[in-house]
């Protein structure tokens, strides 16, 4: 029986406790209402952030200071100030506040948290209330293509090495290259390579294995890249890669490739062998005559 009466006591104690703070919420300066244009902001943007701060006291109260705590968030004023004052705010009234903002260059994409605090005078007292605000930056990655370091030879088995630039402000993450068989162009590989993340100012490739068909000329080559932003969307992009590709006697007039010698190498090795068994057999007949002498 006092065991159930102490655990009575303990509920009575506790949602009295949860009234009074229900209470103090409730009779604050608030933030009711919070937007950003726009809405989702590019590095190096800018950003106005509009805050609406309501006076549900019983009272009016003075000298009210909204500030901005910017240290930890990649945002910073912009041709203003992280601090904006009102001499009063009256009761059951509220105030617009609006704060120009620039994202640092460098931000990178993400959800980011702004404490809030606001300050002011009730009943000359000094008092302070407290909240949370959000900015979502969103960078975009831009993909560029084009061919690395590949000679194409008609006629021959070539390495095509396609090279992915990451242009954008946005990193691209599970990043996959996709080409595709067309005319002139037979596929010796498998038709896709993972390359994994690919950030923002960077570039990787992908190597494939191809063979050029003697009746080959330019070669639009279509290639597909997916990958995911940084909000986790699957992009797809179908680009499109155009080829240049030459006889042998072409790239070697160009100065493409070096005039192979294995041929100059497969005659030297048969003129050394012939000599060699030409060798042998008058040494031989020599040593032959030499004995018949004797």
């Amino acid at each position: 029986m006092r065991k159930m009466k102490a655990k009575l006591l303990l509920i009575i104690t506790a949602i009295i406790m949860a009234g009074i703070s229900l209470l103090n919420l409730a009779s604050a300066l608030t933030i009711t209402s919070v937007t950003s244009n726009p809405q989702e902001i590019q590095p190096g943007e800018k950003v106005s952030l509009d805050l609406e701060i309501e006076n549900n006291l019983n009272d009016d109260v003075t000298d009210v200071t909204i500030s901005l705590d910017l240290k930890d968030v990649p945002f910073a004023p912009y041709q203003s100030s992280s601090d904006i004052s009102y001499d009063e705010i009256r009761e059951d009234r509220s105030k617009n506040v609006e704060f120009e903002l620039i994202a640092n260059s460098d931000a990178e994409s993400g959800t980011y948290k702004i404490p809030v605090k606001i300050s002011y005078i009730l009943n000359n007292e000094e008092k302070e209330s407290s909240g949370l605000v959000s900015l979502l930056v969103h960078a975009e990655p831009k993909l560029e293509i084009s061919l690395e370091d590949s000679v194409l030879i008609k006629g021959k088995n070539n390495d095509l090495r396609v090279k992915i630039v990451n242009s954008g402000l946005g990193n691209a993450k599970f990043l996959n290259v996709k080409i595709k068989e067309v005319s002139g162009l037979k596929l010796l590989s498998a038709s896709s390579v993972y390359l994994g993340n690919l950030d923002s100012d960077d570039f990787d490739s992908a190597e494939f294995k191809v063979f050029i068909s003697e009746q080959a000329g330019i070669i639009n080559l279509p290639v597909t890249l997916t990958y995911t932003d940084a909000r986790n969307n699957k992009i797809g992009e179908d680009l499109s890669l155009q080829l240049k590709t030459y006889t042998e006697k072409q790239a070697v007039e160009l100065g493409l490739i070096k005039k192979s010698n294995t041929a100059i190498i497969v005659s030297g090795i048969i003129i050394i062998v012939i000599l060699f068994f030409v060798y042998r057999g008058i040494r031989r007949k020599l040593k032959k005559k030499k004995l018949e002498q004797e």
